[in-house]
C-alpha cells in the first residue's frame, strides 16, 4: 500500500511540473488521425521544450505498447521518432492511434504524462519484485573493450569482456547490452543483443574471458564513422544468462531496463 501511495504522490507532482492543469488547457482529440495531429500541435505550442520531450516519451511508449519496446525502437530508428509521435510518414497510424486512444482522448498533456509515468512505475516495480534485477547483479562484466578489425575487409566490429559469476548457478551463455563513448563521438553508441557462449560452463565463483563477439551498429551509425576512433569507453551490463540447456535465468525481458528507468525518471522530473 505504501508503494502505491508513493506512486500516486509522484504522479501528482509530475502533473504539477508540466503546464498547470486547468479547464482551458488543450486536450487530445483522438477520434481520427487528423484530429489527433491537430490537437497535438495545439498542446505542444503551450509546452516548454522539456515538457514537449516528456510528452513525446509518453506518447511513444503508448504507441509501442510498452516502455521497453519504445526504447528499442527509438534506439534503432532515431530519425523516425518525430514522425511516429505525429503519426506521419506512412506508418500504421490507425493501429497506433487505437493503442493511444484509451489513455489520451480528452486528456491534457500533464494527465497523459502522469498516467504513463505511473504505468512505468508498475512495470519496473514488477520486474524488481520478481527478483530478476537482483539475480543478474551477481554477474559482473569487467575489462570491456570495443574493437574494429581493420584487417577484415568489412571492418568487423567486435566486443570482448570478462564475466564473473557471483551467483549459485552455472551458466553457459550471457546476454549483455551497453554503450560506447569516445571524444570523437557526439553521442554514445548504444549496443544491444550481445550474446556470447562460454567455451566451458561458467561455474559459481569463476571468471572467464569472452573473446571478440561481433556486434551490429544500431540506427544511423556506420563503420566509416568509427574508422578514426582508436580509444573509447565501453560499458556493458548483463541483462540475462542461460544454462547449458538454453533456459534463461530471468523470464522478464530486462534488455532495456536501464533505459526504461531513465524514461520513467524523465516523466517524473520537475
Amino acid at each position: 500500500m505504501r508503494a502505491f501511495l508513493k506512486i500516486a504522490s509522484i504522479a501528482a507532482s509530475c502533473c504539477l511540473a508540466l503546464t498547470a492543469c486547468s479547464d482551458d488547457e488543450p486536450v487530445f482529440e483522438a477520434s481520427s488521425v487528423p484530429a489527433y495531429q491537430k490537437s497535438l500541435s495545439k498542446i505542444k505550442a503551450k509546452l516548454s521544450a522539456s515538457d514537449q520531450r516528456k510528452l513525446q516519451v509518453a506518447l511513444l511508449t503508448l504507441v509501442a505498447g510498452s516502455g521497453a519496446d519504445y526504447t528499442a525502437y527509438g534506439l534503432a530508428n532515431p530519425s523516425q521518432i518525430e514522425d511516429l509521435e505525429e503519426l506521419k510518414g506512412g506508418l500504421n497510424t490507425l493501429i497506433f492511434l487505437d493503442r493511444m486512444r484509451p489513455v489520451i482522448d480528452g486528456k491534457t498533456a500533464a494527465a497523459v504524462v502522469a498516467r504513463v509515468g505511473t504505468d512505468l512505475d508498475y512495470a519496473i516495480a514488477k520486474a524488481e519484485n520478481e527478483g530478476g534485477v537482483k539475480k543478474l547483479a551477481a554477474f559482473v562484466i569487467e575489462n570491456a573493450r570495443f574493437n574494429i578489425d581493420r584487417n577484415n575487409r568489412y571492418n568487423a566490429l567486435t566486443v570482448e569482456f570478462s564475466v564473473y559469476n557471483g551467483s549459485k548457478d552455472a551458466i553457459a551463455m550471457v546476454y549483455a547490452n551497453g554503450e560506447f563513448t569516445a571524444r570523437e563521438l557526439a553521442s554514445p553508441i548504444r549496443l544491444g543483443n550481445i550474446a556470447a557462449h562460454f567455451l566451458n560452463i561458467l561455474q559459481p565463483g569463476a571468471q572467464e574471458q569472452v573473446e571478440k563477439v561481433q556486434v551490429v551498429l544500431p540506427g544511423p551509425w556506420t563503420r566509416a564513422q568509427l574508422e578514426n576512433i582508436y580509444d573509447g569507453d565501453l560499458k556493458l551490463r548483463v541483462w540475462n544468462v542461460g544454462d547449458a540447456y538454453g533456459k534463461l535465468l530471468v523470464s522478464t525481458d530486462l534488455s532495456q531496463f536501464d533505459a526504461l528507468r531513465k524514461n520513467r525518471d524523465l516523466l517524473h522530473s520537475s
